[in-house]
């Protein structure tokens, strides 16, 4: 099964090992047709060194597919070619339990619906990775010196993406949103039996 022509553009537009995100995405698709689609490159820079990976998310009518390529962060030697990492996830939509959308607007006293958010975050939560927040607790007694034990947090996080337009354009952020909109719909139908 082949990928769309604009998955296939967008890993090509990314420049970054295409050809590996897009065999990753093809052997996990078993036969089923993409709906939606996001390529999201990213780069960090270091003292002494620049990483870059990529993710592409696709969207079949049964899962969400993630293929992720990285540079290999084990040194080379000099004159080596580098290496890089892949990884695949396939997510059953009805197993995503978090799609949280987050979105920040420029001037949002003067917000019209419709407006263009200036960066769009995406957090997903499967079950797959659980983040646990701890904090000693206290009491209002400041001169109070008792072990009053431990509050916090159990959060399920699997994965968040930061799209800016100030970073990677207006363009980005708009698909961004479309995707996780789109993610956000899929996984509501899937888990209500498609309705």
């Amino acid at each position: 099964m082949a990928i769309p022509h604009e998955l296939v553009t967008e890993l090509q537009a990314a420049g970054y090992y295409p050809q590996l995100a897009g065999t990753m995405i093809v052997e996990s698709l078993f036969g089923e047709t993409i709906t939606s689609h996001f390529v999201h490159i990213d780069t960090h820079v270091d003292l002494d060194s620049i990483h870059r990976h990529v993710t592409a998310f696709a969207i079949t009518p049964t899962r969400l597919l993630i293929a992720h390529v990285d540079d290999d962060p084990a040194p080379r030697p000099l004159g080596q070619p580098p290496r890089a990492m892949t990884s695949s996830e396939a997510i059953e939509l009805t197993d995503i339990s978090t799609v949280l959308i987050g979105r920040t607007f420029e001037k949002p006293a003067e917000f019209q619906p419709g407006q263009a958010p200036v960066e769009v975050s995406l957090t997903l939560g499967w079950g797959s990775t659980t983040r646990i927040d701890t904090f000693p607790e206290t009491c209002a007694d400041p001169q109070c010196d008792a072990d009053h034990g431990y509050g916090g947090s159990l959060l399920s996080e699997d994965l968040t993406l930061r799209v800016s337009a100030q970073a990677e354009g207006p363009e980005a952020v708009a698909r961004a949103q479309s995707f996780a909109l789109e993610l956000r719909r899929s996984a509501f139908r899937a888990s209500h039996g498609g309705t």
